[in-house]
């Protein structure tokens, strides 16, 4: 194949200008003031967008991965099983003294000689330590070799975009790195490895020759000195590969490969290598590398013992071991030529539940009780794999799939995206909600067997919470039902899974998700649990009406309902009862009936009573219908104040209220009817007054948001800036703070009830916030990569006002415009929704679309439309309801990928 090859860069979404401080010195005072004049110091400037806190992963579902920034260095290696995703240790070699491992794990060098010039090498990363390119100070061991001076960085999700340049050289470099990631497509989304490619363009006027090098430190093993290295080079037609490995204990968590892949027939190599010197001094003079394997070699032999260092464990102290892939060009003045690097990797031991012996604290021995949990007092070692396994049995087999499927891979990538931004919804918009896929990567679990999930939260060192913690799923897992169905309904099988026998649900699961993990202890008896998991079952079978899955779930859904009449209702009203911190917000002491529980509780009884129905179970519907009738006259008469629904109110005094605690509390939470969000999303019409729920929207927005603060949590009538912070007892402060997630639910609400406007303020509060931070990439609350605000993708519904239910799709657009373009998925796959003068149409992008029925506004269609599919006009039935028109599609129509459904 041919080095150079046509790639497309993703559209910008960030562009950082980076330069080193140097490039931006000034001083005071000037030359030209005269003789004498005062002459101040140098002056460096700095500003907030120097900072580098976070960057786009190069990964698959649950394969680990790698964030690359944008000074051009890669962080946060989570690819070797090792916390914070895996159990594995923290990723650190096992070296005395740390010789900046993070800093030299991957890296760029460009060798160019002008005709007539002298050799130059330039590293494709900002100086920002004293450890790059495997070197401790190269500009005081290897002057010759200076970082670029200037980087400019775009991503949009999975795309990473950079263009490298230096006033010293005469050409800049383009890079577009990016792992697949293809909606519906759960295999080729979850691929260990990424795609580097690099574009050289000349601007210089003189022919040069131009060497780009990529190079990888072997970390295999990295936690053991007790391991040989191992490389294997692995030529194909048209490409190469550097595997790197060790000998070394082979049930170790950080056993495996990893490796470089060059896509030209003409690469050379140099594997193994270990010490700078003479690697780099051959740079200086040879334009290519010499094609040698050193890691043989240097597994010496003691002189005295006659061992090898590695089999005694000295493995060289260090552990370094380095493999470099590099192509040579021929650059002419305006020319420019296009290489693809890439990585891959494979490290099949993905353990489960901690290695380590556990006690259950005094005064929680309720842990026992579920099925499952973690078996105190003894190692768990269940090694559950990563779903790649499935397809691949090493790195090597992982490079040659890249190679050969690059061009399918990468069309279908880039498709999603150019799609999803293919929209006249507002650009930061699209931003935002793209910049929360980025915890597909970060926090995933894929194991071998299909189970899925996404870890709460993490940071560098440590896990935050468990893997789908159902509260914060009721969230975050609108990205996932939308994008990768199949993935959401084994996340829910597997906390059907973990249900106790009294029909209690965990409140998340292990590094397995076959153990339940409940994170902080005593979050584990939480009353919004059973009402959460309703909920999301629920929504998920709407979503892809998949009645084997409703027929599957059932009984644990009727056990769920029966275990909150029997255990935590003590006033007997059928409504669960709030007797202190119990819910998601943990620091919310909330007594008897509370709107955040109640509305949820709502919600899931009005889907029991549709699930009933299908299920034609009588006795079962006329019993969710009593509790639903009975809650909602409560939830008015008790926590309707006339402007909102209060935080909660014991009315019936029996909730158990701390001494000194108030029977109401006039909070006005921000997700008080978050239940009713909920109900937007499949369709289930209104549980309470529709113009209840409007003053509620407004009231939180003007007591709650504040211009750059956010949209807080809650807020008090009697405190209508700050909540006053306790004195003990409060953990973090969950009242002022504005959960991230929490803020983008809401917005797609606030899109749901009509107000488009205050929908942007809020999501336009958060982009500015996280891009301000330098954590674009990385949204925080219990820890870091948060998994709630995936929440964000429900404002890509929620702009059409898209409700889904059992295959009728119903669409009240919110963008005040007459004609316009937006994205949606559904079970399957992707399409446009487009309104223009004729009529609608619904452009299917991927996949295949065979809605049962569609709702669609009224105005404009006339008063008997027609419906086309790929132009050809069908026997559906058209009829209105209201300010709508019902469309019944003829049973078994399907739009293709390619088709249009137009409606004229």
């Amino acid at each position: 194949m041919n080095a150079a090859h046509p790639f497309r860069f993703a559209p910008i979404l960030l562009t950082c200008a980076l330069a080193t401080p140097a490039c931006r010195a000034t001083t005071q005072g000037s030359e030209a003031a005269g003789k004498g004049a005062e002459r101040g110091p140098v002056v460096e400037h700095y500003s907030a967008s120097d900072r580098v806190r976070s960057g786009i992963a190069l990964g698959g579902l649950g394969t680990g991965g790698v964030e690359l920034r944008k000074n051009g260095q890669f962080y946060n290696w989570t690819l070797f099983n090792n916390q914070p995703l895996g159990t594995g240790p923290v990723f650190d070699f096992a070296t005395y003294p740390n010789d900046g491992v993070l800093e030299s794990m991957q890296f760029f060098l460009v060798r160019y000689q002008e005709a007539g010039g002298d050799v130059k090498l330039k590293l494709l990363q900002l100086n920002d330590s004293l450890n790059e390119a495997a070197i401790r100070g190269i500009a005081y061991e290897f002057p010759w070799m200076t970082a670029v001076r200037n980087i400019e960085y775009s991503g949009r999700f999975p795309f990473v975009n950079m263009k490298f340049s230096d006033p010293e050289m005469p050409f800049e470099i383009h890079l577009e790195a990016f792992t697949p990631f293809i909606p519906h497509d759960a295999t080729n989304s979850s691929l260990p490895g990424a795609y580097l490619n690099f574009k050289v363009v000349a601007t210089g006027k003189k022919p040069v020759n131009v060497m780009l090098i990529a190079t990888q430190r072997n970390a295999v093993g990295y936690d053991t000195q007790k391991k040989h290295f191992v490389s294997d080079v692995v030529k194909g037609p048209d490409y190469l590969f550097v595997s790197q490995g060790a000998g070394m204990d082979t049930a170790a968590a950080s056993y495996g490969q990893m490796g470089l892949f060059s896509m030209a027939a003409d690469t050379t190599y140099h594997a193994g290598w270990e010490h700078r010197h003479p690697y780099y001094e051959r740079l200086l003079v040879e334009n290519r590398l010499r094609n040698e394997n050193a890691t043989d070699v240097r597994n010496k032999v003691h002189p005295v013992t006659g061992e090898k260092f590695a089999a005694m464990g000295y493995n060289n102290k260090d552990q370094r071991a380095f493999s470099s892939l590099a192509i040579t060009r021929d650059l002419q003045p305006g020319g420019s030529f296009s290489h693809t690097y890439g990585m891959a990797w494979f490290f099949p031991n993905a353990y489960g539940s901690h290695n380590e012996e556990r006690q259950i604290p005094k005064g929680h021995e309720r842990l026992r009780e579920f099925p499952g949990n973690y078996t105190f007092g003894q190692k768990i070692t269940k090694d559950q794999g990563h779903f790649y396994e499935r397809q691949f049995g090493s790195a090597s087999d992982v490079a040659k799939y890249l190679v050969a499927q690059r061009e399918d891979l990468s069309r279908r990538t880039h498709a999603f995206v150019n799609d999803f931004y293919d929209s006249d919804a507002p650009l930061f918009v699209l931003d935002q909600i793209n910049s929360q896929l980025n915890t597909f990567v970060t926090s995933s679990t894929f194991t071998q067997d299909g189970k899925f999930g996404i870890r709460e939260g993490m940071t560098v060192e440590q896990s935050w919470g468990p893997n789908v913690t159902i509260d914060v799923s009721l969230y975050g897992s609108s990205a996932i039902i939308n994008l990768f169905p199949e993935l959401q309904k084994s996340s829910m099988r597997a906390h059907r899974a973990r249900q106790t026998k009294e029909g209690e649900i965990a409140h998340g699961l292990g590094y397995d998700l076959d153990f339940t993990q409940n994170g902080t202890w005593g979050v584990y008896h939480r009353i919004d649990m059973p009402g959460n998991y309703i909920q999301l079952v629920l929504r998920d079978y709407f979503h892809t009406n998949d009645r084997a899955f409703l027929e599957e779930m059932w009984p644990s859904l009727k056990a769920a309902v029966q275990y909150v009449l029997s255990k935590r209702d003590e006033d007997k009203d059928m409504m669960p009862d709030m007797t202190g911190i119990m819910c998601s917000y943990d620091n919310f002491p909330m007594y008897g009936l509370a709107s955040y529980i109640q509305s949820q509780w709502l919600a899931a009884m009005r889907s029991m009573m549709v699930a009933a129905e299908e299920m034609k179970d009588t006795e079962a519907l006329a019993r969710y219908r009593e509790i639903y009738e009975t809650g909602a006259r409560l939830m008015d008469q008790h926590l309707w104040n006339g402007e909102y629904y209060i935080l909660s109110k014991d009315y019936t005094g029996l909730a158990k209220n701390e001494e000194g605690a108030t029977k109401q509390d006039d909070g006005i939470l921000t997700d008080q009817i978050i239940g009713q969000w909920i109900a937007h999303q499949s369709g289930l019409g209104y549980l309470f007054k529709e113009a209840n729920v409007k003053k509620a929207l407004r009231k939180i927005m003007q007591a709650s948001f504040n211009k750059g603060l956010g949209l807080r949590n809650a807020s008090w009538p009697e405190h209508p800036k700050h909540f006053p912070l306790h004195e003990t007892n409060l953990w973090v402060d969950q009242a002022n703070t504005a959960w991230t997630g929490v803020e983008l639910g809401f917005a797609s609400f606030l899109l749901y009830e009509g107000f488009y406007e205050d929908a942007l303020t809020v999501i336009r509060d958060v982009d500015e916030r996280y891009r301000s931070a330098g954590l674009y990439w990385d949204h925080q609350e219990f820890g870091g990569h948060y998994y709630r605000p995936m929440a964000a993708w429900q404002v890509v519904n929620a702009l059409l006002g898209l409700s889904i239910n059992r295959g009728t799709y119903r669409f009240a657009p919110k963008l005040p415009r007459d004609a316009f373009k937006l994205f949606f998925a559904f079970n399957g796959g992707t399409a446009h929704y487009i309104k223009h003068a004729k009529g609608v149409t619904i452009d299917v992008r991927s996949g295949v679309f065979s809605p049962k029925a569609l709702e669609v506004p009224a105005a404009g269609l006339g008063s008997s439309p027609a419906l086309y599919i790929d132009g050809r006009p069908t026997s559906a039935q058209v009829s209105r309801e209201g300010d709508s028109l019902r469309v019944a599609l003829p049973a078994g129509a399907e739009v293709k990928q390619g088709q249009r459904l137009e409606l004229r």
